[in-house]
């Protein structure tokens, strides 16, 4: 169910990058994504988040398969899988539009640009790192939320001993990552330097291609909800009807 939407979304990314690459010079079928600018921290760190969620995308079907999460649920695997969704794809995200929001709202210019644009970088390669480590030892039964290191059962598993070593080193450059972007945003905000008035402006880009009539039917909202509760009556009901009737079998219990 969540593969098509995250389709959409991809196909509706790249289509609204790749003409800003070819307006730059882009030329060929994948040349135009190193006419991106990558050279802005703000633009980088999200096109990287962008990239590193597509693996946790990716890896996320592995979760929301019912046999094949059984064998990695509650290991290692899941929080390998979330650093490079919320870890990476939200939290990179919103480091890098600190980069333009900060000077946006103080009217500071943004400094130490090359510090800023090697954190996005730094925090890239450190949570590849480190959810190769995780899903590493998850797939080998290594268990979340747990000493392993003092664990007397890690002896049977030596393969562990290498996922935390690229657990650990990737947790290291993230923390060292971190430490930069808010170095880079202190700066920012006691610059004294001001940006003009022109580049406080929001930049907005040309519409290519106007809005396609479509059906009336389908701009109605109750169309859409009746078909939302149909869907989830189709999912659920099964279920929801093995509880009915409800009875309870717990007693009561008096507190005081």
């Amino acid at each position: 169910m969540i593969f098509f939407p995250s389709m959409i979304t991809v196909f509706s990314v790249i289509a609204a990058l790749e003409p800003g690459g070819r307006r730059r010079g882009g030329r060929g079928l994948f040349g135009w994504i190193r006419r991106l600018p990558w050279g802005e921290p703000a633009v980088a760190g999200q096109l990287l988040a962008g990239l590193v969620f597509m693996l946790g995308g990716s890896s996320g079907f592995v979760n929301a398969s019912h046999t094949v999460n059984l064998e990695v649920h509650n290991t290692a695997f899941i929080p390998g899988h979330f650093h490079l969704t919320v870890g990476t794809g939200v939290a990179l995200s919103v480091m890098a539009i600190s980069y333009w929001l900060v000077p946006y709202l103080t009217g500071h210019a943004l400094r130490f640009h090359r510090l800023a644009l090697a954190q996005v970088w730094l925090w890239t390669v450190g949570v590849l790192a480190f959810s190769r480590g995780q899903m590493m030892g998850g797939l080998d039964g290594m268990p979340r939320r747990t000493l392993t290191s003092a664990a007397p059962y890690a002896a049977d598993h030596p393969s562990w001993a290498l996922a935390n070593t690229l657990t650990g080193i990737g947790g290291s450059l993230m923390f060292v990552s971190a430490l930069l972007f808010f170095v880079v945003i202190v700066a920012t905000v006691h610059n004294r330097r001001l940006i003009g008035a022109e580049t406080l402006e929001i930049p907005l880009t040309d519409i290519r291609h106007g809005a396609d009539p479509s059906w009336g039917i389908l701009d109605r909202v109750g169309i859409w909800a009746a078909i939302a509760v149909a869907l989830s009556i189709l999912v659920y009901g099964e279920t929801i009807a093995h509880y009915l009737p409800l009875q309870s079998v717990a007693r009561a219990v008096k507190v005081w």
